[in-house]
Order: C-alpha cells, then structure tokens, then sequence
C-alpha cells in the first residue's frame, strides 16, 4: 500500500470513525484512497457486503464501478470470485472470502431499499446526494457485525451553504474524522494535469 498510496491517506485506511469524510479538490486523490480502503477492507474481512453509491446509476456505472473494476484486477485479482461484463451488465463485484461490493444509484429508491445487510458504505461526490439521502444510508448501516461500520463520503468543495458544510464542519460529532486534500498532496498526478489544474488560477479562480 505504501508504494502506491499517497501518504496523506496513509493513516486513514485505519480509521474506524463512523463517518470518514474526504474533502479535496480535483486531482488529490481521495476518490482512488478510498476505492483502495473499500478493497482492503473486503479481501481482508470476509463476509463484507459493501454498499458504492453515487446520485444518478449512469454515473456510477461510467466512475466508481469502472475504477474499483480496474482496482480489483490490477491489485487484488486473486481475491476476485465474479465481476459481471457488458456495457448493461449488473454492478457487482463477488470475492473468494464471501464479500461483496455492490452498486446502486441513489435516483433508483426501490432498488435501494431491496439492498440489505449492509457493513459500509462508499458515497461518491456525496455533494449530489440530499441529507436525506444520506440520512436513509445511514440509518441502513445498523445491525451486528464483528467489524466497524463506517461510511466513507468523497467530495470537491463546493458551496458555503451545502448541508455537508453544516453537518460536519460546523458542529462537533466525536464519530465524525474530517480529512483534507488538494492535488499538490499526490505525487502520482501527471504533470499535464498539474499545470492544467494550477492554470485556473489566473483563468477560473
């Protein structure tokens, strides 16, 4: 993990906070820190079932799937049990140990509320989501289990009023660990992408 992780997120794939909240700009990384920590977390704790999710299912299809897809095979193929192919195929991804991760877009609330026994969750670009979106995520996220439960949301910073500011940056919540990112913290960027980001200083502040 060292070698293909950026330190920043290092301390994170150990964190246990019940909500672990990653705020970065374009290009620092987290959304790829916390496929990572979803990977490490269902090959090494057996049983996992692992809820990804984003706002619209088209989106997710075209990002996160695709990503924890190519994550899967590159650094964890001899877990892999089944990922299903096609352009329309099912979003799932079976492993060896029993665990799963499964998909859904939050635009699909009767798919969602067939999802059971959930043991985390991924929310990315979790500024899409609604808080009551996040409320139900949440509140699905209970039961026992011999692990922590934790949901992991991803974000670029947008507005000051967005209900993410409010909900956690704005209020003390011990179950709550805030983390902070930007490009100059992945040292993996291409250097193409680097001057293409630092560019908006003068052309989009």
């Amino acid at each position: 993990l060292k070698a293909r992780s950026n330190e920043t997120f290092l301390p994170l794939f150990f964190d246990q906070h019940r909500h672990l909240v990653l705020k970065g700009g374009g290009g620092s990384g987290k959304s790829i820190f916390a496929g990572d920590k979803v990977l490490e977390r269902v090959t090494s704790e057996p049983g996992h079932r692992f809820l990804v999710c984003r706002k619209v299912d088209k989106s997710l299809r075209q990002s996160c799937f695709k990503q924890l897809c190519d994550q899967s095979r590159k650094y964890y193929a001899e877990h892999i049990d089944y990922i299903p192919k096609g352009a329309s195929c099912e979003m799932y991804i079976r492993f060896k140990n029993g665990s799963e991760i499964i998909f859904s877009g939050l635009d699909n609330v009767e798919k969602l509320k067939s999802i059971y026994n959930i043991t985390g969750i991924w929310i990315e670009e979790a500024s899409e989501v609604t808080e009551d979106d996040f409320d139900q995520l949440d509140i699905r996220l209970r039961g026992e289990s011999k692990y922590y439960k934790q949901i992991i949301l991803s974000f670029n910073p947008i507005y000051i009023t967005h209900w993410l500011k409010r909900r956690f940056f704005d209020r003390k919540d011990e179950r709550v660990r805030i983390h902070e990112s930007t490009y100059k913290d992945n040292r993996f960027l291409p250097e193409e992408d680097r001057l293409t980001l630092e560019a908006y200083k003068e052309t989009n502040p």
